[in-house]
């Protein structure tokens, strides 16, 4: 039996991959925090042999646990979970020790695959593929994403939504000011120049999903 700990701040995604791996006769969930922090008090008491580890927490990045888990619990393997399929990501995951990539997009029969395929030892595995495609969507969904910080992807996301930058500083609690310059920023990392850009970049990373 492979025990597993699914750690994910939404309660949904959490739920939905209990529900995955208790129709999985192999596997055993063991825990589902919902914060770095009581993933890494979990795995004080709980070494699973797989970890699914979301990579934006709310309190802390996953990539940035990969570290602490490697020493906590040096023979569980993470598979890192995320909205988004940027190769920067999954560059970043793969260097930092993960075993394993997948989107939300993907879960289901996918989810399981790659468990097995960790498990097997066939080396990093992501799903979909981490194989640039042809075409505009590679262009924009590789766009350096994984530069932003996590407020610039809320501020990104909200600008392609349509929302000005009044509306996003009512929604954020700051000024249109400190949105205009947050907007500058995300432009600047990305090499895009207009909000139509700005918004294509954010629907083909699955900003909108």
């Amino acid at each position: 039996m492979t025990s597993v700990i699914v750690c994910d701040d939404h309660g949904i995604i959490r739920s939905g991959i209990a529900r995955i791996l208790e129709t999985t006769p192999d596997f055993q969930l063991m825990a589902s925090p919902s914060t770095g922090t009581r993933l890494m008090e979990t795995l004080q008491h709980v070494k699973p042999d797989l970890l699914v580890l979301d990579i934006r927490l709310t309190d802390c990045s996953g990539l940035d646990l990969l570290g602490q888990i490697s020493i906590v619990a040096p023979e569980t393997r993470v598979v890192m979970l995320s909205m988004y399929g940027a190769k920067g990501y999954i560059d970043k995951a793969k260097a930092r020790g993960a075993r394993g990539y997948i989107t939300k997009e993907c879960l289901d029969e996918e989810l399981v695959s790659v468990l097995h395929a960790v498990m097997r030892d066939e080396g990093f595995i992501s799903f979909p593929s981490a194989t640039p495609n042809t075409g505009s969507r590679e262009k924009f969904s590789e766009a350096n994403i994984d530069a932003l910080s996590s407020r610039e992807l809320e501020v990104m996301k909200l600008i392609a939504s349509g929302l000005t930058n009044t509306e996003i500083g009512e929604e954020l609690t700051v000024s249109p000011r400190t949105v205009e310059s947050h907007r500058a920023s995300i432009q600047r990392k990305l090499m895009i120049r207009t909000r139509a850009e700005l918004a294509r970049v954010a629907r083909d990373a699955g900003l909108l999903d």
